[in-house]
């Protein structure tokens, strides 16, 4: 006799198993990609971080203990390698620049021809600039620290302005 089968039995079919184990297989892929993906972030922001804070670091030495400022300091740079331990294979370079504001005539427009016919108000207002624009320049300087991984060759660049406390200023505006 035949046996027979009853069909309201209970269970999934092998493409209902199939179906489903496509889609947690998809799920789970994404899933595993996403965390490569957050690791390989997580990899390349603590480089980021370790080349901001030695940059900082350097920043901060630049700025709390500058160079005696001369004409010899500008454009000086001075690289080094770290010597701490774990940071040997970085080095850093720090560049120090005069600042250089543009004189009177670029800032107006006017050649120094034009600028001498317009009269004593723009003479006086030239001779007024010149003074604060040298006085300026001896004052302000701009200091710049790189700090470079020699073996990934990434790099991380900070600027900043530092001043110079024992500038001489002219302050005798007669005219």
């Amino acid at each position: 006799m035949a046996k027979r089968i009853n069909l309201s039995q209970g269970g999934f079919t092998l493409i209902e198993v199939m179906i489903a184990l496509t889609i947690f297989g998809v799920f789970t892929t994404a899933f595993v990609v996403s965390q490569a993906n957050n690791v390989n972030n997580s990899i390349e922001m603590q480089k980021n971080v370790t080349l901001l804070s030695l940059c900082q670091n350097k920043m901060n030495e630049a700025i709390l203990d500058p160079p005696k400022f001369t004409n010899l300091t500008d454009k000086e740079v001075t690289s080094k390698n770290f010597t701490q331990e774990g940071y040997k294979h970085f080095k850093y370079k720090i560049e120090y620049k005069k600042l250089e504001l543009p004189d009177f005539s670029g800032l107006t427009g006017q050649d120094d021809e034009s600028a001498a016919n317009s009269g004593n108000d723009n003479l006086v207002r030239k001779a007024i600039f010149k003074k604060l624009k040298d006085n300026i320049e001896k004052i302000l300087w701009q200091v710049k620290v790189t700090v470079e991984n020699t073996q990934t060759k990434e790099f991380f660049e900070l600027t900043s302005w530092v001043t110079n406390d024992k500038a001489q200023l002219d302050t005798n505006f007669g005219i």
